[in-house]
């Protein structure tokens, strides 16, 4: 079980002409790793039994409460956030998702920032965070579609094993 936070003040009050471009980017980056296991083994198996989306404003508050209720109430086994990682005066993400933490993994975000500053140096200035709540993992991603979706391609093999592992080998 997948969630997909995207965390904008612009989205959530639907003042994009487009709509909501990370969301859909990081959950498309995730259904075509899926796609390439599955021709790669020429099998079927690995699927993703539920994938859940949603915007919330860049308020700590809700952040902190979607990332609980997607840990604690809902189970998720991975959640990624996109957006709110930058310098901005509004970019809380980090914040809220370190105050929701039960163990950080600072290794993978600075392991993701290093690769990625060859494609881009921007990526540098990422504050995101990544941990365990709970048995659930949480990545914050960056806001930028193109950005959100690298950093998945680039690290989903390992958070796939984090998962694996969170769920005591099986």
């Amino acid at each position: 079980k997948i969630a997909i936070l995207t965390v904008s003040d612009r989205a959530a009050s639907g003042s994009y002409e487009t709509g909501d471009l990370s969301g859909p980017a990081v959950e498309k980056a995730i259904t075509n790793y899926v796609e390439q296991i599955n021709s790669s083994f020429n099998d079927q198996n690995t699927t993703i039994s539920h994938l859940k989306k949603a915007i919330v404003a860049d308020e700590i508050d809700d952040i902190k409460q979607t990332l609980l209720r997607w840990s604690e109430n809902e189970a998720y086994d991975m959640v990624f956030t996109t957006g709110g990682t930058g310098f901005a005066t509004r970019d809380n993400t980090p914040e809220a998702t370190l105050m929701v933490l039960d163990r950080e993994c600072q290794g993978l975000m600075s392991w993701a920032s290093m690769e990625l500053t060859s494609v881009q140096p921007l990526a540098t200035l990422s504050r995101a965070a990544a941990g365990v709540c709970g048995n659930t993992l949480i990545i914050n991603l960056p806001g930028n579609p193109s950005g959100a979706s690298q950093v998945v391609e680039l690290m989903f093999p390992l958070l796939l094993h984090a998962v694996h592992d969170l769920r005591g080998g099986r």
